[in-house]
This record gives structure tokens, C-alpha cells and sequence, in this order.
């Protein structure tokens, strides 16, 4: 069976997405690829929701940090597929 064409596309847009950050994919990179807004996404890591998303906050901070490691993103995002083959 053939994959679908906007499956393909999306599968090809992951691989891009991966290749150029492969270590940590920037948030609005993530959400952009998600089709999602960046502060959603902040949200849902930040929530405990998102499970390729890490969050913190340092002693003393305004602001918090996120942080979306490659691997993990890519292992939601396929289900592990390719592990499993």
C-alpha cells in the first residue's frame, strides 16, 4: 500500500525538521510543524501535557525555559514506527 501524498509530504517535512536540529528543535520550529501557537505549546509542556517537551524555571527567574530534544519529538511523532521495524 501506497502511503497518501500529504502523509509523504508531512513524513519528508519530520525529516527536514529532524535534520536540521538534531539535537534540540526549537519551540516555534515544533509548533509551526505541529500547526499549533508557539505559547499553546509552551502551555501543554509546561502543564505536564506534552511528552517530548521539557520545561524549567531557575531560583529566582522570570522567565522559563523549554527545551524539545530531537529524538524524543521524533519518537511521539512516528510511534516509535521505525524502532519497531
Amino acid at each position: 500500500m501506497k502511503l497518501p501524498k500529504p502523509i509523504e509530504d508531512k513524513l519528508l517535512e519530520l525529516d527536514q525538521l529532524v535534520t536540521k536540529n538534531p539535537q534540540y528543535i526549537p519551540l516555534t520550529e515544533c509548533a509551526a510543524f505541529l500547526g499549533a501557537k508557539s505559547d499553546g505549546l509552551r502551555a501543554s509542556i509546561e502543564n505536564g501535557q506534552c511528552p517530548f517537551g521539557i520545561s524549567w524555571q531557575c531560583m529566582g527567574a522570570v522567565n522559563r525555559a523549554f527545551k524539545i530534544p530531537t529524538v524524543t519529538f521524533y519518537m511521539w511523532y512516528t510511534q516509535g514506527a521505525l524502532a519497531k521495524s
